[in-house]
């Protein structure tokens, strides 16, 4: 696996790893509207550190994260179903977790309603409901300090 950090002549690959990644989800929650959906990722590139996933030369996923003063905020791990539960997603989970830890700080994300693998991906990785909206529950996980 590669990864690096976003072009702007990466977007338009990403937003269909988006559609692919996500629009079931939005169709049920409040139905997916392109013109939107397309500006809203441009939003999120602009205001995330986005990275591109490769695996053997193709793009099959990307990453986004913001760096708060006080946590950081995963805003998405969007994986191509093909390459799904082999492992890649753990991996960029456990380097934004590394990158919380050195912070001292939470990390923070919100995941779709509609979205039961997701749920239970992040609940097996440590992660514990803090709340919830009509579309989103909101998840944190902190490094647990150990005490000698």
């Amino acid at each position: 696996m590669d990864v690096r950090l976003a072009t702007l002549e990466d977007e338009p690959d990403l937003f269909e790893l988006h559609r692919t990644a996500f629009k079931e989800h939005i169709e049920r929650i409040w139905g997916w509207d392109e013109n939107w959906q397309r500006a809203n990722f441009v939003r999120e590139c602009a205001s995330s550190m986005t990275s591109v996933v490769r695996l053997n030369g193709s793009t099959v996923g990307y990453l986004q994260v913001r760096h708060d003063p006080h946590r950081v905020y995963l805003q998405n791990i969007a994986l191509h179903p093909e390459v799904q539960n082999k492992g890649l997603g753990t991996t960029l989970l456990n380097d934004v977790k590394a990158a919380a830890t050195a912070r001292i700080v939470p990390l923070e994300l919100a995941v779709f309603r509609t979205n039961g693998s997701a749920l239970r991906f992040y609940e097996r990785h440590g992660f514990v409901r803090t709340g919830e909206s009509k579309t989103h529950l909101q998840m944190s996980w902190r490094a647990v300090s150990e005490r000698v």
